[in-house]
């Protein structure tokens, strides 16, 4: 490998590391409040927690690594530039495409890395950390419950809980049971208590003070009864066992969204974000592309400059993401164009830019600013 590439690929890593290592740390942040209070509130376990964070960080990966990408070709040549170093090498004949060479290597190398992330660690993480959440459960039930908010944690149940003393006492309780549709139940306790069996896969709730309330046999009939102590058993066995199943595949998703001609939103989020694993890659390897002219004309602005500009760039391209969501909840477009739009409207932007940096066809606005730029 050439001096000038193995010294490119070198100013490419030390920036890209850091990159990785500071979003990542950014989002965790954003987590660590919720995961204090599974261990301050909840009475979750540190080894847990620490389990939990691992499991996510390919998710992370997914987001941080393209964004690293962009960050680290941006402010890499915006150094370059500023230090005169471009003029330098095309003073000695390495033109514009040769500097390229290695950032190409580089912005493979990332976008392999995003596939892998998005193909293979991502989804092994996501049914790790499902089955994770459900033996957590299992130990600590309360973890699912939040007080003043309808939680939907157990299966076919919404349980509503007026406050929680302890990480097993319930206050004020109100319970609607749908574990048999032909029949459901309707709960009221004025206090309650979380029983859990890990060995039996089962969660045991006893209710003080309460009421039960059901549908009779003919439509009108109504039943209420009072209780001084009820037991409400929850069978976890089936969740636990689907827990390690993977996602719907590629065909299931098609098939549901077929039967339901169009309208289930969630197989078309899902398929969105199935098309999206192909298009994240795409994107890093175009990011580390873009960031090579973005990097040189910023230049003249120092480094928050290029800072700045990447920033710009991965807002505008997350927006989209965004924008692509919300057109699918609406039914506005379909999964594949929603997932597929932002990346493929960083094509024509890379082309534009490598073309203007290597006939040096600047606009009007830019062509002072190159000049000003010349010793």
């Amino acid at each position: 490998m050439k001096i000038i590439d193995r010294y490119i690929l070198k100013e490419l890593a030390a920036p890209f590391l850091l990159g990785i290592f500071i979003l990542t740390f950014l989002i965790l942040t954003h987590q660590l409040l919720r995961m204090m209070e599974l261990v301050i509130d909840k009475g979750v376990g540190l080894l847990s927690v620490g389990q939990i964070f691992l499991l996510l960080l390919p998710s992370f990966f997914l987001v941080t690594i393209p964004t690293a990408t962009l960050l680290a070709s941006v402010m890499t040549f915006n150094r370059l530039s500023s230090d005169n170093e471009i003029i330098a090498l095309k003073s000695a004949g390495v033109g514009f495409y040769r500097l390229m060479r290695p950032v190409f290597l580089f912005a493979t190398a990332a976008a392999l890395l995003t596939l892998y992330m998005a193909m293979i660690a991502q989804p092994w993480g996501g049914s790790s950390f499902k089955s994770l959440s459900m033996r957590i459960l299992m130990k600590r039930a309360g973890v699912g419950l939040e007080e003043g908010r309808f939680n939907e944690t157990f299966p076919n149940m919404m349980i509503y809980v007026e406050s929680m003393p302890t990480f097993t006492e319930l206050e004020g309780i109100f319970i609607y049971d749908l574990r048999k549709p032909e029949n459901p139940l309707l709960i009221a306790a004025r206090k309650g208590f979380l029983i859990s069996d890990p060995d039996t896969k089962k969660v045991e709730l006893r209710l003080m003070d309460g009421s039960l309330h059901r549908r009779g046999k003919e439509i009108s009939d109504y039943q209420r009864m009072t209780f001084a102590s009820y037991d409400l058993k929850i069978d976890f066995s089936a969740a636990l066992s689907n827990s390690t199943l993977e996602n719907p595949s590629y065909q299931e998703l098609r098939e549901k969204i077929r039967a339901s001609g169009g309208e289930d939103t969630r197989s078309l989020r899902l398929l969105s974000e199935f098309y999206k694993n192909y298009s994240f890659p795409l994107a890093s390897f175009l990011f580390g592309l873009i960031g090579v002219p973005l990097g040189i004309i910023s230049g003249r602005t120092g480094r928050l400059g290029a800072f700045t500009v990447g920033i710009g760039v991965i807002t505008l391209y997350y927006l989209l993401i965004t924008l692509g969501d919300y057109l699918i909840s609406r039914r506005l477009t379909p999964p594949f164009a929603a997932a597929w739009l932002p990346s493929l409207a960083l094509i024509p932007l890379s082309v534009y830019l490598l073309k203007m940096m290597a006939d040096e066809s600047f606009p009007k606005f830019l062509r002072s600013m190159i000049a000003n730029k010349r010793p």
